[in-house]
C-alpha cells in the first residue's frame, strides 16, 4: 500500500479518491522542517501547498517517488535535488487560474472605489467625509498593465477589457504578438508599461530571473495616481522599495495577496497604510479551485506511483 503525506489542509475530494484506490492518506502535523522530516518517513508521495520541501527534508527519506504542488508554482520545492534523485515533481496548471484572476480584479475594483478607506471612515462615524473626500475613480478607459501574460493574465485582461472597457497592455518576454489576445497591446519594454499604466498587476512565476525584478527603478516610473497589484509571489517584488514609495505617497496604493514573508510579520509597514489592501495568499483558494487542485494532485500522484501517464492539469516539471 502506498502512503501519501498531505502537508496542509485541502479539499477532501482528492483524499477521498485516493482512499478509494487503496492509498493511505497521512495528514501532516505542521510545516516546520523538523516536523516535515518526521512526517515524511515511510511516504512515497507528498501533496503540498506552502510547505518548504528543501534538501534537508527530502534527503531524510529514500522512499519518496513523487511530489505534487497544490498550485502552479514549484518555488517551495528543491526541484534540482528531485531531478537528481529520481523524484517526480508535479505542478497543477490552471486549476486556480480563474480564482486568482478574479481576486486580482477584485483588488483593482476595491482600490479604484476606495472601499477600505471609505469603510474605515464610515465605521469612525465620518459619513460625510467618506462620501466626499475618498473619491473613487472609474475603470473605463484606464490603462491596465499586466506583467506576465500567461493563463491568469489572459483572464484578467478579458474581464477588464470586455467588462470595464479598460485599455490593456502587457509585458512578457516569453510570448510574441502572434500569441497575444486581440485588443491587448504587447510592449517590449517593461519601463514603458510601468510609466503608462494606471493599474499594474503581476502574473509572473517566481524564478531566479524574476526574483526582485520589480523594485526601485520600476516604482519610480509609476504615475502618482497608479496602483500596484500582486497576486503572484512576494519574492518578485523588492518589498522595501514598495514600502518606500507608499510611505512617500509616490503611488496611489497597492493590493497584495502575497508578501516576502508569509505570513507577513504584524509589524510589517504594509499593514499600516490605509491605501494598501492585504489578503493572506488566498487568491487561488476558491471552493471550486480547491476541489480541482486536490483532485489533480491526487490523480497525478497515483499515476506516477503506478507508472501510468500523468494527465493534465498535473504537469511534470
Amino acid at each position: 500500500m502506498y502512503t501519501v503525506l498531505v502537508t496542509e489542509a485541502m479539499s477532501d475530494a482528492g483524499m477521498d479518491w485516493l482512499r478509494k484506490q487503496g492509498v493511505k492518506v497521512k495528514y501532516g502535523r505542521g510545516i516546520d522542517t523538523a516536523t516535515l522530516i518526521e512526517d515524511i518517513q515511510g511516504c512515497q508521495a507528498v501533496i503540498t501547498r506552502l510547505a518548504i520541501l528543501n534538501r534537508e527534508v527530502l534527503s531524510s527519506t529514500h522512499d519518496l517517488k513523487v511530489i505534487a504542488r497544490h498550485g502552479a508554482g514549484v518555488d517551495s520545492v528543491d526541484v534540482e535535488y528531485c531531478k537528481a534523485n529520481g523524484i517526480t515533481v508535479l505542478r497543477n496548471v490552471g486549476t486556480n487560474s480563474t480564482a486568482v484572476a478574479e481576486h486580482a480584479v477584485a483588488l483593482i475594483i476595491a482600490l479604484a472605489k476606495k472601499l477600505k478607506i471609505r469603510e474605515e471612515m464610515y465605521k469612525n462615524n465620518e459619513f460625510v467625509r467618506a462620501r466626499k473626500e475618498a473619491k473613487a475613480i472609474e475603470l473605463k478607459d484606464k490603462i491596465l498593465g499586466l506583467v506576465g501574460f500567461g493563463h491568469i493574465g489572459g483572464i484578467v485582461a478579458n474581464i477588464c477589457k470586455n467588462g470595464f472597457g479598460m485599455k490593456v497592455i502587457a509585458y512578457d518576454p516569453y510570448i510574441s504578438n502572434t500569441h497575444i489576445m486581440e485588443g491587448v497591446t504587447l510592449v517590449s519594454d517593461k519601463a514603458h508599461l510601468f510609466s503608462e499604466a494606471d493599474f499594474i498587476s503581476v502574473h509572473m512565476p517566481a524564478t531566479s530571473e524574476t526574483k526582485n525584478s520589480i523594485g526601485k527603478d520600476e516604482f519610480a516610473l509609476m504615475k502618482k495616481t497608479a496602483y500596484f497589484i500582486n497576486t503572484a509571489r512576494g519574492t518578485i517584488v523588492d518589498e522595501e522599495a514598495l514600502i518606500e514609495v507608499l510611505r512617500n505617497k509616490r503611488i496611489a496604493g497597492a493590493g497584495l495577496d502575497v508578501t516576502l514573508d508569509e505570513p507577513a510579520l504584524m509589524d510589517n509597514p504594509l499593514f499600516s497604510f490605509e491605501n494598501v489592501i492585504m489578503t493572506p495568499h488566498c487568491a487561488g483558494s476558491s471552493e471550486e479551485a480547491l476541489i480541482k487542485a486536490s483532485m489533480a494532485c491526487a490523480k497525478g500522484c497515483f499515476a506516477v506511483l503506478n507508472n501510468m501517464p500523468v494527465e493534465e492539469p498535473a504537469v511534470i516539471v
